[in-house]
């Protein structure tokens, strides 16, 4: 008779298969969970956490939040459930598992909790022309789930004189820094910053510049608390910033995109031998072939963003917003709720891994099968409650009624999510 398994032996077997969960599928964890008090254990085990992180490497892609101040910035694109709603609808930035508001709010996604900022001092001179960022303050840190971590916002804004002024905030110290600023020309200069999302290459954040009848980048090295100009590099058709993009496909790489129509156009910044830096442009793609073929009734495109360390971006058009893989030129469709409008907008991708609040599926767990075996009775229940969700609790503990409802939802196949409002009133974050 063959010895019976130990305990270390069946967690391990167990461990082998919840470890293979896809991370994009976060309803598995919570059905997961939801088996016994073993799975439960072992997906609730910080140790187990983090090598299910190291064994999947990049987290996925949950959802998108986007600029469009109206309803619910969260656009999601898997069977995530942010926890909490925000009450502050203007998105500025995301990044790292957090999400930065325009009336300086931070936002975190996973937890439902949110944390709110003294707004920075600006001079007399501050013309509202404004950007900013939220990224992880650890060096080192892979960004898997570093959201409950501090974290930096740097805030660059542009004066009436043609001077940009850079501070950052630290959650350590909940002060923001000295400034630093940088003049960027003459007064008689049209120079503005551009709405649309910057990135993180190089130790440092880039952000279009718009420079009279050119395009630059305004850099800020992290490390030197300085601020730079990257000299404009072409010539654009007319001032609508969101026909371009910033793409950062690897660290210390950067690119712009350049959607004309349905041509598309990428500058790479190359530094020479010699130390000195040019912009070199890279073959026109016809998006119309690649788009068209998934979609016949695409009229219209623009650029909104893109994902750093890929070559991704993302583009909307009359009928919804895409994905395109520069390197395969694959379209995938992500939302047919966001679509081209009379003014621009920003796209942000929301990334992390998915930690269910297992403290509170711990008291659910025993409810075992016979939960299970009443979801497809109160499936068409969930979809009602499901308002009262969106009513916006923003604090994490709401517990064990919202895990049930999170365990209810699992298994349909698409939440309803709120129609936008139209509006035409022009955005800067």
């Amino acid at each position: 008779m063959e010895d019976a398994l130990e305990i270390k032996d069946v967690e391990e077997i167990v461990e082998a298969i919840l470890i293979r969960l896809p991370p994009g599928e976060p309803e598995n964890f919570v059905r997961a969970s939801l088996v016994c008090k073993l799975w439960c254990r072992l997906l609730s085990d910080n140790g187990f956490l983090g090598r299910y992180r190291a064994f999947h490497n990049i987290p996925p892609m949950l959802g998108l939040l986007h600029s469009w101040f109206c309803n619910d910035p969260f656009i999601p694109i898997t069977k995530f459930i942010p926890r909490g709603h925000p009450k502050h609808n203007n998105v500025a930035d995301c990044r790292h598992g957090r999400v930065l508001f325009s009336d300086w709010v931070i936002w975190f996604p996973m937890t439902g909790n949110t944390r709110e900022l003294p707004a920075p001092q600006r001079g007399d001179n501050w013309n509202t022309d404004e950007c900013a960022a939220v990224l992880c303050a650890v060096d080192g840190c892979d960004h898997g789930a570093c959201q409950s971590g501090p974290f930096f916002v740097v805030s660059i804004s542009l004066d009436e004189e043609k001077v940009a002024t850079a501070i950052v905030y630290s959650s350590e110290t909940s002060t923001w820094s000295a400034p630093t600023s940088l003049d960027l020309g003459f007064i008689e200069s049209d120079i503005s910053l551009s709405w649309m999302p910057g990135v993180l290459s190089g130790g440092a954040l880039h952000f279009i510049l718009m420079h009279d009848a050119r395009l630059g980048v305004l850099k800020y090295d992290l490390g030197t608390s300085c601020l730079s100009e990257i000299e404009p590099t072409f010539e654009i058709q007319s001032a609508r910033y969101d026909s371009h993009a910033l793409i950062a496909p690897e660290d210390g790489q950067l690119g712009i995109a350049r959607l004309n129509g349905f041509n598309l156009s990428v500058y790479w910044r190359e530094v020479c031998h010699d130390q000195v830096a040019t912009w070199k442009k890279s073959e026109v793609i016809d998006l119309k072939k690649h788009l068209l073929a998934s979609d016949p009734m695409i009229s219209h495109t623009e650029l909104v963003g893109s994902v750093e360390r890929t070559a991704i971006i993302f583009a909307t058009s009359n009928i919804g917003t895409y994905m395109i893989d520069l390197k395969s030129l694959r379209p995938k469709k992500l939302t047919s709720e966001l679509r081209l409008f009379n003014h621009p907008w920003a796209l942000f991708p929301y990334f992390s891994f998915y930690n269910p609040p297992v403290g509170q599926v711990e008291n659910v767990a025993d409810l075992g099968e016979s939960e299970m075996g009443s979801i497809d009775e109160e499936s068409g229940e969930s979809e009602s409650r499901s308002s009262d969700r969106e009513s916006g609790e923003s604090d994490a503990g709401s517990s064990e009624g919202e895990m049930r409802k999170l365990m209810l939802e699992a298994p349909m196949m698409k939440q309803k999510k709120p129609k936008l409002e139209t509006s035409s009133t022009k955005h800067r974050p």
